[in-house]
């Protein structure tokens, strides 16, 4: 029994992989630099760069000079960093949601119940329907206890 459970982790890892991959390489396209700069200074703030999807870190990365602005110099160097850092984090956030399921199945209780999960930037998204109010803690414990979770959003539901 143990040997399916290997198998199965295992071939569910690597379709998620597979997948990751090929989303990686569809990276989106950067919107300009009027876009970013939605108060129209001439300079993008960490808030204006965040609201178009931009990571801290490549905010914080491309700003050479660290006046905490980008100009488009800047930008453009902060677009490069986020395009590596995306794939890096989606394949992260595929590898978590793998092995919150994995640990679903694992477990007594939960194994059998229609749990989804999804992964974006290190939050958990659990939903889907479940017998008791009991099973609702327990997987939002079970995905706290995942290496790599930084939130958990639960929307289980009890069946009707």
């Amino acid at each position: 029994m143990k040997s399916l459970h290997a198998h199965l982790l295992t071939l569910a890892l690597a379709g998620v992989l597979s997948a990751a991959s090929a989303s990686a390489l569809a990276v989106p396209a950067t919107p300009g630099f009027k876009t970013y700069d939605s108060n129209g200074d001439g300079k993008i703030s960490l808030e204006e760069f965040q609201a178009q999807g931009g990571p801290v870190k490549a905010f914080h990365d491309a700003d050479i000079n660290r006046d905490l602005l980008l100009d488009t110099d800047e930008l453009a160097n902060a677009s490069v960093r986020n395009e590596r850092v995306l794939p890096s984090e989606y394949i992260e956030d595929a590898w978590i949601t793998t092995k919150v399921k994995a640990v679903l199945l694992k477990n007594d209780v939960m194994k059998g119940l229609g749990v989804n999960v999804e992964t974006s930037q290190g939050t958990v998204q659990l939903s889907g329907w479940v017998d008791t109010p009991d099973q609702i803690a327990r997987a939002e414990k079970i995905a706290h206890g995942v290496e790599g979770v930084k939130a958990v959003r639960n929307d289980l539901q009890i069946k009707p």
